[in-house]
């Protein structure tokens, strides 16, 4: 028999993976959501399902997308995604797929070493970037065995 996991907060409990790799220290940070226009999303996701909006939409140049961040629950979040151009990967995406959830995100220690450790378990990754923003300034994505698209964020380390 099953027991659930606790269903305090927002951490993950890392589990390694079936083929014994090492797990690494990942914790859930947010679902990314595409989104074809930011105002009539932001109205719908705060008006109408009453989620609150804890950033503003903040472009990042690096991925040609503008982002905004809403709280789920405590630690929680729902990110916010629209293209700035035509053929940014979100633009390419919602051509495909139409809007909605696309990617999982976790947030990470050491970027370098949990891409290592997803690498191991069958994990390819796709692209990184670093941008200043939110508290984070590493990112990568990895598209997983199911093919599911994987974002990696590392914080921003403090100076002495």
């Amino acid at each position: 028999m099953l027991t659930p996991a606790p269903t305090t907060g927002a951490s993950v409990q890392a589990v390694a993976p079936p083929s014994g790799a090492p797990a690494a220290d990942l914790v859930f940070h947010h679902v990314g959501c595409a989104v074809r226009e930011m105002d009539a999303a932001l109205r719908y996701y705060t008006g109408v399902l009453g989620l609150r909006q804890v950033s503003e939409p903040i472009a990042v140049a690096a991925q040609r997308v503008r982002v905004c961040f809403l709280e789920l629950a405590p630690g929680a979040h729902l990110e916010l995604v629209e293209g700035l151009e035509p053929g940014s990967p979100v633009e390419a995406l919602l051509q495909r797929a139409g809007p909605g959830p696309y990617h999982l995100c976790f947030q990470t220690s050491d970027l370098d070493a949990a891409v290592r450790r997803l690498r191991r378990a069958g994990f390819f990754p796709l692209h990184r970037f670093e941008w200043t923003g939110r508290g984070m300034r590493r990112f990568a994505f990895l598209l997983a065995p199911d093919r599911q698209l994987i974002e990696l964020c590392e914080p921003e380390r403090e100076t002495p």
